[in-house]
């Protein structure tokens, strides 16, 4: 801030020099000039007088009594011309260098009243420490950000972040709730702000936290944040085969060596050993005889080149006079295309949803560049199909651009 308000110094005094030297300038010139003028004229009338009597124009008792009279003149003009600056010289400038003095009290009080010396300073802030050292530190620049950008969605975002990190769900749920109000509907923000209120609510999924998590994964049937939780509260609540369908489904996007798939694969294990505890049905002769929809998935010649390895395949179901949103999907990546691909009741986006004998679905495919379903850029045809039908597998061939 130092150097803004030396700046800032600096250009008020060359604001007041502006204002006061052209005026003591035009004073003093003034002067100068009118007493000039008087002289240069009373020179010009001797020599024409001086000329007229070489001339034989004028005696020289009326040469000498014309420059008599010019003398007088003068005399007149410079004393009229003494009378005029004296009002003027009388009142001095003070008012003048008062009001440029109190220029400098105007612009800062306009700042303080306009500007934002907040944001300046946290911005120089920021530039010398990008990074607090600390959590604590973290928090308080956030909320920093917030006071002096209240509309900046995504630091209400991170603030909610952190206040998680930091242990503090009622705080969290606000800021999620400030970062929806200001970015709209967004599936990471949806899910973080149901994973705050289950945090905040004893570890139990309200009805506002459902809510949350079904449109999120609404927006992105692979929302990581929302598939965890979900698998948290269903296998908390002893809906083992639930818990293991969402946590089926989150390790699907992660490395397969990863921290992360280890860990969901330990939830899984400790998932089916509470199944046979609790003798769950879990036979696999009746898990073969499901109902399912068989279906190869292949991408056109002239996209592969188009799309890393890392490019993520979408397979989805939904009813075909029904919403948008998908009853059943699986996730590939790009590398393991062409590929067979079978959607059972285990592929159900929400708890409750199976795969019936006779049901009427769409299926469709799409590739995106990333992990978000949401930014696909090309798809295969859409194909109706019927649960159990007898024939040839269906194939999605993407190839067309969305």
């Amino acid at each position: 801030m130092t150097d803004f308000w030396l700046y800032s110094a600096l250009l008020m005094l060359a604001g007041m020099l502006i204002v006061v030297w052209p005026v003591w300038k035009l004073r003093g010139q003034s002067r100068i000039d009118r007493t000039g003028l008087n002289v240069a004229l009373y020179e010009e009338r001797l020599t024409e007088l001086d000329a007229q009597l070489a001339a034989g124009e004028l005696t020289a008792e009326q040469h000498a009594a014309a420059k008599e009279e010019a003398g007088k003149l003068l005399l007149e003009d410079t004393a009229r011309a003494d009378e005029a600056r004296r009002p003027l010289h009388r009142g001095g400038p003070w008012p003048l260098i008062l009001a440029a003095g109190a220029l400098p009290l105007v612009v800062i009080a306009l700042y303080m009243s306009w500007g934002n010396p907040a944001g300046l300073s946290l911005l120089r802030e920021m530039e010398h420490n990008p990074m607090p050292d600390s959590l604590a530190g973290y928090i308080d620049r956030m909320e920093r950000i917030t006071e002096v950008q209240p509309a900046n969605g995504e630091a209400w975002y991170m603030l909610g972040r952190a206040y998680l990190t930091d242990q503090r769900p009622d705080e969290a749920v606000q800021a999620f709730g400030n970062s929806l109000q200001r970015i709209g509907e967004r599936p990471e923000v949806l899910a973080q702000l149901a994973q705050a209120r289950f945090f905040a609510n004893a570890n139990a999924l309200d009805s506002e936290a459902t809510a949350a998590l079904d449109r999120a994964l609404e927006l992105n049937p692979f929302e990581p944040t929302a598939l965890g939780l979900l698998g948290i509260a269903a296998f908390e609540s002893g809906q083992y085969v639930n818990a293991i369908d969402y946590w089926e489904r989150l390790k699907a996007g992660m490395p397969p060596d990863s921290d992360g798939a280890r860990a969901i694969q330990g939830g899984i294990d400790r998932a089916r050993e509470r199944m046979q505890q609790t003798s769950e049905p879990a036979d696999a002769t009746a898990a073969e005889e499901q109902p399912q929809i068989s279906l190869r998935v292949e991408l056109a010649d002239e996209l592969a080149a188009q799309f890393d390895d890392s490019a993520v395949v979408f397979i989805s179901a939904r009813a075909p006079d029904g919403p948008p949103m998908p009853l059943f999907a699986e996730r590939l990546s790009k590398d393991s295309l062409p590929a067979q691909v079978v959607l059972d009741s285990s592929d159900a986006l929400m708890p409750g949803v199976t795969l019936q004998p006779g049901q009427a679905l769409q299926v469709s495919a799409r590739i995106s560049a990333n992990s978000d379903v949401m930014q696909a850029t090309h798809a295969a045809q859409a194909v109706d199909t019927v649960v159990g039908e007898q024939g040839q597998d269906i194939v999605l061939r993407i190839d067309q651009p969305l």
